[in-house]
């Protein structure tokens, strides 16, 4: 009487377990987006109820309407301008949001958007003098750009 062999060959276990950290990979860097998004809401959070630190991993954007906020609205409370400040910074998060959203269901494009937009943060964040949040975008974007690699492959696969 013959058996039967259900368990997978070692080659095809290889290539699904390959895949798995591949997508796995990806996640992770594409979940980088929603940090970026989650801690600059907590940095517009913190100035908005007068608090006057922030993370440095959140976006340079959010912290410069922030400064501009609190320029034409030096008084302590929240005020139509600051509301108006805080839903920029809920706009520009949620793109960051979405760009992680689809970079979960390893949507190349949305590593690369996410990356460009974040590169480009970075950049004003030099331009104003601000290097070690510069710096911290730097490796993020490392970080996010491996994700992208492992997408790319996990796609290819």
């Amino acid at each position: 009487m013959s058996t039967l062999n259900l368990s997978p060959e070692p080659e095809q276990e290889r290539i699904v377990t390959d895949k798995y950290e591949l997508i796995s990979q990806a996640q992770s860097g594409a979940n980088w987006f929603y940090w970026i998004a989650g801690l600059s809401v907590v940095n517009s959070l913190i100035f908005l109820f007068g608090g006057n630190w922030s993370f440095f991993a959140g976006l340079g954007v959010t912290q410069i309407v922030d400064a501009v906020v609190f320029q034409l609205t030096p008084g302590e409370g929240v005020s139509i301008i600051k509301i108006i400040g805080f839903v920029f910074n809920l706009i520009v998060a949620g793109i960051f949001f979405l760009c992680g959203l689809w970079a979960n269901k390893l949507q190349t494009w949305a590593f690369i958007v996410g990356m460009i937009l974040y590169l480009l943060d970075g950049l004003l964040l030099l331009f104003i003098g601000a290097y070690l949040p510069a710096a911290f975008h730097a490796f993020a974007l490392f970080m996010i750009f491996r994700g992208l690699s492992a997408a790319w492959n996990a796609k290819a696969n």
